[in-house]
């Protein structure tokens, strides 16, 4: 069995809903028992060794408002949108005036999250469905509040782009949003974008794109959710990264997923980009329980065992360590595409609450 390094590093988390949670009910400041439905709250968190998560703004177009918190009634419901945006993005500032997490808005941010010098856990602040941005006007609005990484759509879509569940390109109004995006340097994840949206995000901007949370489409049953071979090539030809989700029915069909399984969907992916261009994106506890994740993975102190899993299928002779699957690739990518690195907008359009 060929060994990676030994060390137990710490984590960087590309995918976690935290304020969705928070703002729908759960306490995440609170510790959770190991017979919980759930897992994920900042305390456990750190017993993993996250030191910097990818803190999504997930709002639920066609959910009722009155029921979901994050919910809003359509793309053309630009209020209601907002607002659900808004009070995540506040809830993330309220975490960060009580000491629990660090908003990380520049590579110096990073470097202290990083480096574990206070018990804060680092947040780079990742848009999933853009509805919330009421036009291509306020990128730079929420780029000033720590925004950095944004996905277009989520599977409903959004009045910029189709959605893995929902046909349909980049629109009019979202390539203006792409222009948007890229004079703030602002980071693309295309995790729940339809092909086509895809295909048109490549055509459209030259920067860096990674895949926040997706697994491979061969391994599974058809949906535009995973990515084809020739998608994780492409995100590969951007300079970008793949992030593994944790959620079972992402992994294996019908029946519960396994590390096994894990570890599969991570060595497929890694052929075809590298094992430099792998790592997590949980999207743990992501609006689904404990009994959706594999069997061996079921709290972030448990992210340990893809390490294990990595050693015993032969990562390394990919190329491929622990530090760089747990933390080192996706930091790498974060350097060099630049969305850490102070840029701003030429635009100074203000939002309105």
């Amino acid at each position: 069995m060929t060994q990676c390094d030994n060390s137990d590093p710490f984590w960087v988390d590309a995918h976690l809903d935290l304020a969705y949670l928070a703002v729908n009910g759960r306490d995440l400041r609170e510790a959770v028992s190991d017979d919980s439905p759930h897992a994920l709250t900042l305390p456990a968190l750190r017993e993993g060794g996250v030191r910097v998560a990818f803190g999504t703004i997930f709002t639920e177009l066609g959910a009722d408002p009155a029921k979901e918190k994050a919910g809003y009634r359509d793309s053309d419901d630009l209020t209601g949108a907002h607002r659900a945006g808004v009070a995540q993005l506040e809830w993330y500032e309220e975490m960060e005036r009580c000491g629990e997490v660090k908003i990380i808005r520049s590579e110096r941010d990073l470097d202290s999250s990083l480096r574990g010098e206070d018990a804060r856990i680092g947040i780079i602040l990742l848009m999933e469905c853009a509805d919330p941005i009421r036009s291509p006007d306020e990128v730079a609005w929420w780029h000033a509040r720590g925004l950095r990484v944004v996905g277009m759509s989520w599977g409903h879509g959004s009045r910029y782009a189709g959605g893995n569940a929902r046909a349909g390109g980049i629109t009019p109004l979202g390539r203006r949003f792409v222009e948007a995006l890229d004079a703030c340097g602002i980071l693309h994840d295309a995790s729940h974008l339809s092909r086509a949206a895809f295909d048109d995000l490549l055509t459209l901007t030259p920067r860096t794109i990674i895949a926040s949370h997706s697994n491979a489409q061969a391994l599974l049953q058809p949906s535009e959710r995973h990515l084809t071979d020739a998608q994780i090539t492409a995100i590969r030809d951007r300079a970008g990264w793949i992030g593994l989700n944790l959620y079972g029915k992402f992994l294996a069909h019908d029946r519960r997923a396994t590390l096994a399984d894990c570890i599969h969907h991570t060595l497929h992916v890694a052929r075809l980009v590298g094992a430099d261009r792998v790592g997590l994106g949980s999207d743990l506890d992501g609006g689904f329980s404990r009994a959706d994740l594999p069997r061996e993975i079921q709290a972030p102190r448990d992210y340990r065992q893809l390490l294990a899993g990595l050693d015993a299928a032969g990562f390394a002779r990919l190329g491929g360590t622990h530090q760089g699957f747990a933390h080192g690739n996706i930091v790498r990518v974060l350097r060099e595409c630049g969305c850490l690195s102070g840029q701003r907008a030429q635009s100074t359009s203000v939002c309105a609450s």
